[in-house]
């Protein structure tokens, strides 16, 4: 899956705990907006909590998912 091989390139998750959350939440907010902005990403996966990350690199396995997946 996209978001899969992005979270592995990116190096969007640590520990693996948080892991699976956050890769369930981009699946379903890109099944409901195939090209999110940066805001909607941080909405979308604000539910699950990390204490490892910034979030920085998940977001941007989760742009980068979404740019594959309209390409």
């Amino acid at each position: 899956h996209q978001v899969k091989q992005a979270f592995h390139e990116l190096r969007g998750l640590q520990c693996g705990y948080c892991t699976p959350g956050f890769a369930l939440a981009a699946v379903s907010l890109l099944a409901e907006k195939p090209t999110p902005t940066e805001e909607d990403i941080r909405v979308g996966l604000e539910g699950t909590l990390c204490r490892r990350t910034g979030y920085d690199n998940t977001v941007q396995a989760v742009e980068l998912a979404a740019a594959r997946d309209g390409a």
